[in-house]
């Protein structure tokens, strides 16, 4: 059954998508939440909240807007 995110585990994947993989974003709210998060529903979320990555493996940096956004 899919679960809503809360206000508080958006605004983690807002405050560190800059920094941290989908795959790290995924490992520490599934152990601040006590519940299974995978890395496509943090992809999924990180999309929908118009948080786009720069394509490559282990690359943490936005492009676009959202990036002008988080730096601000």
């Amino acid at each position: 059954m899919n679960r809503k995110w809360t206000d508080t585990e958006r605004n983690f994947i807002v405050e560190n998508a800059h920094r941290l993989t989908d795959s790290e974003i995924a490992d520490r709210l599934t152990r601040s939440t006590e519940r299974s998060i995978s890395i496509d529903a943090v992809r999924k979320t990180r999309q929908r909240l118009g948080i786009i990555k720069k394509s490559g493996r282990g690359i943490c940096e936005l492009r676009g807007k959202a990036h002008e956004n988080a730096e601000q």
